[in-house]
Formats: structure tokens, sequence, C-alpha cells
């Protein structure tokens, strides 16, 4: 990437921000060498860690590397037969603790979630033995342990031995030598215990003098009596002192020759961290992650640049679907460099691996380059002017480019070879963003030479965004294929930019416009209008004509997408009503079937009651006609109630054999009910259907034809109860068959409904039906009657004696 563009972008002080969130200095530093890469899969890698530390961050927010320190160098140290210190042990103690916990804390993560953050920790080589050794050498606070060895043990409980009769000896002596002294108390000099003596009394206290205060009045002297116990105390400090560096020697040793892992396990901890502070940072900053591409298709929606604080109005940018090329006008401070800083950051952002600041769904492409020549500053020191400091870098870009692109195009020589490489040449993966091109120096020359420059990079097809003044620009976008205008907005009555972007249209300088809404003489500005020229004051005139009319569409898009939303509204409220009372239907048919089915109960009770005293001939007509007429009223009140059911789709009206046609007979499949079609909507995607006494309008996907014989068929044994009373006494006793040859169909199909409700009311168990083989057309009507009618039990062709294909044996329902 060039360097001075990033620069220019300010990409550094995103990543001193990133940084900031990082917690130990090994992360800070991967974070400040962050660079953006040119490979797209590198690139999804990067942002998909951000990801999953996002979702981690979200799940657990205290979820971090737990203080964790740099041991590199400790470790180079170790290994190379160094001694490391106490302190030094507890950072490798803190740091390895922390690669544990990550480690165990990343492998519990659903490795559908977080595949990425789950192969880190897998990754970090896991020492717990190393914790062990040094929890048992040193403490939090930096000491040797006694548990660090046995010697160590004893020796210090030598000393506290030693010390304490040391102690003992030198409180009896100082009571003993009472007035000689300066004061009643023991103190130390060179690490020997001492007494403060008068230097008048310096003859009463035998022993050796080791200091004496600055006024020469007070000697301090170690008592002969007690040389030997100072001599035996240091004499042990020093076996202490031994032993603490050897302990300290062997731990080192041990931690030097698992430097690598070690060194391993610190990389991995700081890019663990390095991602959680990518996390961190984009969920500070409202950030989302982009689609990537390599088309060259940048589509921010609601961007915003990261440094700016306060407000902040969203920008909406997009190029290289229609368009690789965008000039930008508008008036001065009204937004067009932080729009063109705002898509090379976050580019160059997003190819770092970092969340950006914009709306879900939003897209940018990846770049082998991004160039940038922003700002407007001089260059003192090689004494430029600001137009030399901007030529300087835009010769430095072009030339970048150039050389690109040479390695991109076949070897060919001459004219025709320059011809045919230009054709032949990919398009070059490259951004550059120029800001105020052609400025400081004569317009004319100015925009002579930034359409110049503009045409260099659009036959070279590089992706290209730029800002300027120049009337002549806007013409040359216009004109140009691959090339848009674009324009931040001003608001005249406030006098003030809106900083809103606007591809599509150029921008007005909105000089005069500004100039007579602060009251400068009309007569100057009519002048002014005169020296613009014809040609000058119809593009103005034009502009403005145009961004009224686009004004105007928005404004009417507006309205029309208010409108929308509020028909939405109103048909989600309809339809919320609707399935309110559909549910409210299902309610009431599911209580009126229930107390269908208690009837129907009763109904079966008493029928049960006439064929028990039928059996017993019990029963004479004036009481069969009484159970008759009780179970013809019950019947009256078990019609049957359609089963409430949900709407299911059917595919479509097409399926069906022919289009719907009025009169034809329908089954209702909301209801499961057949029903007659008594009238069509114009637009064929409603019905009128009577069913019974109801009269009512369905859709046309809630109905399906049937034939009338089916209906018919399905309307007998629905719209009747499950047994009914036949009249007994009027009847002749029932026969064991029924023999039906010769009939028609329907006259046998009516005669042995019947016939076989006669039998079950006398009791019988089986019957034998009779229909011959003939067609088989009987035959067959029989049989689908039998398979639907709700007494018989089961059935089955007669066995050859009793006339096989030409008789079916029926069992009935008990």
């Amino acid at each position: 990437m060039h360097e001075k563009s990033i620069q220019t972008l300010e990409f550094p002080k995103i990543l001193a921000r990133v940084a900031h969130e990082a917690s130990f200095s090994a992360s800070k530093e991967l974070v400040l060498a962050l660079e953006p890469t040119a490979n797209i899969d590198e690139a999804r890698r990067r942002l998909a860690y951000t990801s999953e530390a996002t979702r981690l961050l979200d799940l657990n927010s205290d979820i971090g590397v737990r203080g964790a320190h740099d041991i590199r160098p400790l470790l180079v140290r170790a290994a190379r037969d160094g001694v490391l210190s106490p302190s030094d042990l507890v950072e490798v103690l803190v740091t390895v603790r922390s690669t544990l916990y990550v480690a165990r804390t990343l492998d519990k993560l659903d490795p559908d979630t977080f595949p990425l953050l789950q192969v880190l920790g897998g990754d970090m080589p896991q020492r717990p033995q190393i914790v062990r050794r040094i929890e048992e050498t040193v403490s939090e606070d930096g000491d040797v342990l006694d548990t660090a060895s046995a010697t160590l043990r004893k020796l210090r409980f030598d000393i506290r031995g030693a010390n304490q009769r040391l102690q003992d000896r030198l409180r009896t002596l100082v009571h003993e030598f009472g007035s000689a002294l300066q004061e009643s108390i023991i103190t130390t000099r060179n690490d020997r215990y001492v007494i403060p003596v008068k230097s008048d009394y310096r003859g009463q206290v035998r022993g050796i003098v080791h200091d004496q205060s600055s006024s020469g009045a007070t000697l301090f002297v170690e008592p002969m009596v007690i040389v030997e116990l100072n001599n035996k105390l240091r004499e042990l400090q020093v076996e202490e002192r031994q032993e603490v560096e050897r302990i300290l020697r062997v731990l080192s040793s041990e931690l030097g020759k698992e430097a690598e892992p070690l060194k391993l396990a610190v990389e991995l901890l700081a890019e663990f961290d390095l991602n959680l502070a990518k996390a961190r940072y984009g969920r500070m900053t409202r950030c989302s992650a982009p689609k990537l591409n390599e088309e060259g298709n940048i589509n921010l929606r609601n961007a915003r640049h990261p440094l700016l604080t306060g407000k902040v109005v969203p920008t909406n940018f997009h190029i290289g679907r229609d368009f690789f090329m965008v000039v930008i006008t508008g008036p001065n401070t009204g937004g067009k460099t932080v729009a063109l800083k705002t898509v090379g950051l976050l580019t160059l952002m997003a190819q770092s691996g970092l969340h950006i600041p914009v709306d879900d769904d939003s897209e940018i492409s990846i770049f082998q380059n991004v160039f940038a020549d922003i700002g407007d500053e001089q260059s003192i020191e090689q004494n430029l002017s600001t137009f030399s400091s901007h030529l300087s870098r835009i010769i430095e870009i072009l030339t970048s480019i150039e050389a690109a692109r040479k390695r991109s195009r076949p070897d060919l020589r001459g004219k025709l070879g320059e011809e045919l490489a230009q054709r032949e040449a990919r398009p070059l993966n490259t951004l550059v963003l120029f800001d105020e091109l052609g400025a400081g120096t004569d317009p004319s020359e100015g925009s002579a030479l930034a359409r110049a420059i503009l045409t260099f990079l659009l036959d070279r097809h590089v992706t290209t965004v730029a800002t300027t003044h120049y009337t002549e620009l806007k013409a040359f976008a216009h004109e140009q294929k691959n090339v848009v205008n674009a324009s931040v907005e001003f608001d005249v009555e406030t006098l003030s930019p809106t900083y809103k972007l606007s591809i599509g249209l150029p921008g007005r300088s909105n000089a005069l416009a500004i100039a007579q809404r602060l009251g400068l003489d009309q007569r100057i500005i009519r002048g002014a209008r005169r020296f613009l020229g014809s040609a000058g004051v119809r593009m103005e005139n034009l502009l403005e004509d145009l961004q009224s009319e686009r004004k105007g569409a928005e404004d009417e898009r507006y309205h029309l997408n208010m409108e929308r939303v509020e028909a939405e509204y109103q048909r989600k409220k309809l339809e919320e009503e609707r399935q309110n009372l559909e549910e409210e239907r299902v309610r009431i048919l599911n209580e009126a079937r229930s107390q269908a089915r208690r009837e129907l109960d009763s109904v079966l009770g008493e029928l049960s009651k006439v064929r028990v005293q039928v059996d017993r001939g019990q029963l004479n007509r004036e009481r069969l006609n009484d159970a008759r007429q009780r179970a013809r009223d019950l019947e009256e009140k078990v019609t049957p109630i359609p089963e409430p059911q949900r709407k299911r789709v059917v595919e479509n009206v097409e399926k069906l054999d022919g289009p719907l046609q009025i009169g034809d007979t329908v089954r209702v499949l909301s209801f499961g009910q057949n029903a007659d079609l008594v009238g069509l909507s114009a637009d064929r995607n409603e019905a009128e259907v009577q069913m019974g006494a109801l009269r009512f309008r369905v859709n046309v996907d809630n109905i399906e034809r049937i034939s009338k014989r089916k209906a018919a068929a399905e309307d007998k044994y629905t719209a009747r109860p499950n047994v009914v009373m036949s009249e007994v006494a009027e009847r002749e006793p029932v026969g064991l068959q029924l023999d039906m040859r010769g009939w028609r169909v329907e006259d046998a199909l009516e005669e042995l409904d019947r016939y076989l409700d006669d039998a079950v009311l006398y009791g019988m168990s089986s019957v034998r039906i009779v229909h011959g083989k003939g067609t088989g057309a009987l035959r067959t009507a029989v049989r689908e009657a039998l398979a639907r009618h709700p007494l018989v039990k089961s059935y089955t062709t007669a066995p050859p004696q009793e006339g096989g294909d030409g008789a079916t044996i029926v069992k009935l329902s008990a």
C-alpha cells in the first residue's frame, strides 16, 4: 500500500484508537502494525475473526487476557542461562495462567459459531505444570516461598531462631547498660545489630563501633557479647541468599527449555487480544462487517467518518457497477473532502479486518493499492506552492499506476503494440482519490489538466473519486461513459451545507444565490450574471432545475412510500381481524361439534336399547313407532357440523381438470364440505358458494372441483348419523343376502344402504351381497360404497363355492 496515502487518510489514528482497547503490549504492537491486505481471502479471514470476537463479547463482556505480559524478553534471557527475578517469575505465572484460561474458554465455544477462535484456542500451548512450579516457588508479591525447597525451609527456620536469641540478648544488654545508652532501642548498621551508646560512656560498653551520629554524641556499638550471635545470623542469611539464587537459577533453566512454546502462547494471546480490541472498537463506534468483492464495487449505506465527533451526517456512496469514476462538486465546507476521506479510510479499515461504521449490507472492494491526494498545505521544506505540492503527489501516483499497468500487460513494442496492450490490459484494481483536482493555478489551465488526468485514469479503468469546482469537469462527467457527477447539497436559505451527498447530480457553486441572500445589490448580481456568460447562466439554471426536479421526485417518492407503509399497516390490521374472526368461528364450531357428539352418543344409546328389545321380542309396533320418532327427533339435532380447519394452500387452480364454471360441485377445503359454485369474481380469484342454507365467498385456492356422483355419495354418508332407525315393523325380516343382479347402480346403492341398516338393527354380524360379475361396474360401485359405509367393519370376495367375484361377504359393526 502507498504509505503516504495511508497517512493522508489518517489510518494510523484509527489504529491508535484500536490499540487503546488492547490489554497488553504484545497485542498493542500487533494493532499498530496492522496493514491493509490486498488478498481478499485474508481480508475475509480478518473480518471473520473480528465478527467472532464481537459475538464473544456479546456472550461474555469480561472476556480478556487477564493481565498477561509480553514475557518474550524474559524467555530469551532464560534460554540463555539467565536468572529471572521473583517479579519476573510472577509475570510469567500470570501470562501462563492467562493462556490456560483463554484456551479452555475458547475450547468450550460452539465450533459452528466460533470456528476461528476455537482453532486459535486449540493452538495455544498449555503448561499447567509451570503454573504449579512457580506457585510453589514465589508468592503473588514476588517473594520466594519457604516451600521452594527443603533446604530453604530449614535455613529460614534457623534464621528465625538465631534472630530471636540475638534479640533476647540485646534487650537484656539495653536494660543492663541503661544510662549509658542514648536511647533504649536496638538498631542495625551494615546489616549487624547495634545499640546507641553515648560517646561519654564508650568505655563502659566493650564492642565494635560501626557508626556514629553526625554530632558525634552517639556511637553505634556492637557489644562483644553478641558478635558471635551476629556472625551466626549473618552466616545463615548468606546461606539463605545462596539457596534462593540456586532455586531461581533452576526454575529459570526450566523455563528456558519451554521458551519456544511459551513464546507461541504469548503470540497467540496477542492475536486473540488484537481481535478483541478490534471488536471493542467496532462496538464502541457502532460498526458492522461489510461484504467484500474484487470487482471494484463499493456500496456504503449511511457511512460515517470514524474520526468525526458530535452529530455526523451519514453518507450514502456507491461506485463500480454502472460507473467507476465519480466527480463530486459543491461549495466549500460542504463535506466533499469528508466524503472522499470516508470512502478511502473505510476501504483501508475493511482490508485490515476492521468493522466499519456503516449500515448492514454495505459492500467494499479489495484494492491492490489506494492512492490519495487530499489537503492544500504547501511544502515549505521543498519551497513548493500548493499547486506544485499537489502536482508532485499526483505525478507520484500516476507513475505508480503506470508501472503497475506495465507489469500486468503483454510486452509489446511500437505504436501498434501499445494500442494492443492498452486493449488487452486488465483493469487496474486500484482506488484513486483526488481532492480539488487542478486547483491552485489558472482556472482554464487547471481545468484542462484535471480533465486530462481523469481521462488518463478512465482509459486505464482505474476506480477514481475526485472533487472539483470546475464547471468543465461537470460537463466531462456528464459526457463520458463510466463517469458520473455527484454533489454535496447546500441550503441557500440557511446559508449552510447539508453534508448530504447526491450521486448523479452535479453541484452548484451557489455564489450568486448566496450573495443575493445576503443582500448584495441586485444590479451587481445582474452584472455578475452577464459576466458569467450565457453558457454559464444556462448551466446554473439547468442545475437549479435539475435539483428542483430531483427534490420533487424525492418528495413524491417519500409520500408514495408513506402511503405504501400505511396500506401495508391496514392490510396487516385487516388480516389480524380476519384471523381473530376465523379463530372465533373455529371455537364456536368446535363447541357445537362437541354438543353434537354428546347428542349422537345419546342417539346410539337409545338405538342400542331398541335393538336389545327387538332381539328379545319385546318391541311391539306402538313402542317401535315411539322409538322411531325419538330417533328422528335426535337425528335432526345431530346434523353434522363442518370440522374447522386452518386454511391450507392449494398450489394453483390450473391443476384442476378444467376451469371453474358456475354450477360446478366443489369441495370447500377449509370446511371439508361440499357446496355448489354459484358465482365468480371478475378476476376469478374469489368464488361464491352455496352450502345448504349458507351462501358466502371464498378464495378459489380454497375449493376444488369434484364429480356430482362423488359429491352425492359423500353427502349421503356425511349428512346422516352413523346409525339410523329403519322401519323395522313395516319391513319383512332381513335375509342373509341381498341379490341385486341386473339392477341399475343408483337403485342398487340406495337399496344396499337400507339393507345394511336393517341388518345391523336385527343384530346380524355378516351378510352376503350378490352383484354378479358382468362388466364389473356394479361390483365396483358396491365395494366403493361398502368402503365408506360407517356400519361396515370389513368386506371380502366370496369363496368360489359361494359365488366368487360375483358376490361380496360383508362383516358388520357390532
